[in-house]
């Protein structure tokens, strides 16, 4: 399949437009709607319907987009890695991971690597765990970081058990203790991520299992977005140690404050390759840098678990 197609295909599916598409393509009009037209009698269905000027995907045109944009990144991919062979550059390193670790965690570690190795040249994205799995498999990615899951024959993996504090608002009575409790939360709503997470599941067990009715009126998507419920007063959220580490250089929450929260929950987190094929050795001198990091924010968080008497 022509790549050209491909590409005509995805500028006019975000630009509405067969003549904003040809000059983003730097082609000629005329040359860019034969190529779509060429490529909708290929695949034998419309993938646009003009609406008041303007091109309208169609239902397939969505269902398709996702695939060709992959395409079209894994093809720029390989055009810049072509680019930094020319150049004698060092390579590419392609990371993605769920939002949590690209608070501060993952930038740090990433600033580190590129001053050591100023060749190397990084993409960073976020994205959710599905399709992170998807993009190490098929090797649009090198390295992910993902909620941990069942084990996979196309993956290689390494888990961690990141320990989550508790932020309540500043001014609730729990803000004063050393360690938080359920029975210290009670009439405080928890907000929380998805029912699915490993988190909120764990969280609804200890409550089950000492008799408290577990109150929650918030659910969303990331941690973010919990802890700026949490700094408008409207509850308590959990908060993994990563970010819990980074949380006075990040967040500007002035309402929030994090303490340890007992029974212990813990926020699995698993860092991916493939195992279809080695990492380049640009690739593994960073996960070897990652693994370390991990290992030893987990043993910091052991240590002091120990010493708090959780």
């Amino acid at each position: 399949m022509n790549i050209n197609k491909l590409r005509i295909f995805h500028e006019v599916f975000v630009t509405g437009s067969i003549t904003r598409a040809a000059e983003r393509s730097n082609v000629s009009q005329p040359a860019a709607s034969k190529m779509l037209a060429n490529f909708e009698d290929e695949i034998g269905y419309k993938l646009f319907v003009r609406n008041n000027g303007k091109l309208i995907p169609t239902d397939e045109a969505l269902y398709l987009h996702g695939e060709v944009y992959g395409l079209l990144q894994g093809v720029n991919h390989l055009h810049d890695s072509i680019k930094s062979a020319k150049n004698n550059k060092v390579g590419r390193l392609r990371i993605c991971t769920t939002f949590g670790p690209s608070y501060q965690f993952l930038p740090e570690l990433i600033a580190e690597y590129m001053t050591n190795n100023p060749g190397v040249e990084v993409s960073l994205h976020l994205s959710a765990c599905t399709e992170i799995r998807q993009g190490i498999a098929s090797g649009q990615y090198q390295i992910g970081l993902v909620d941990k899951a069942q084990s996979s024959s196309k993956h290689d993996s390494v888990a961690f058990n990141l320990a989550c504090y508790c932020a309540v608002p500043k001014n609730h009575p729990a803000a004063q203790l050393d360690v938080i409790t359920p029975h210290d939360l009670q009439g405080l709503n928890w907000v929380t991520l998805d029912s699915e997470n490993a988190t909120t599941k764990t969280l609804k067990r200890i409550y089950a299992d000492i008799g408290l009715p577990f109150n929650r009126t918030l659910e969303v998507h990331t941690t973010i977005h919990g802890l700026s419920f949490v700094n408008l007063g409207m509850g308590a959220t959990l908060v993994d140690i990563l970010n819990c580490r980074y949380f006075d250089k990040v967040f500007q929450l002035p309402n929030v404050v994090l303490k340890p929260f007992s029974p212990n929950i813990i926020e699995p987190l698993e860092v991916l390759t493939s195992n279809l094929s080695p990492l380049s050795g640009i690739a593994k001198d960073f996960y070897d840098a990652l693994i370390s990091k991990l290992e030893a924010q987990t043993q910091l968080e052991k240590g002091q678990s120990h010493a708090n008497g959780r």
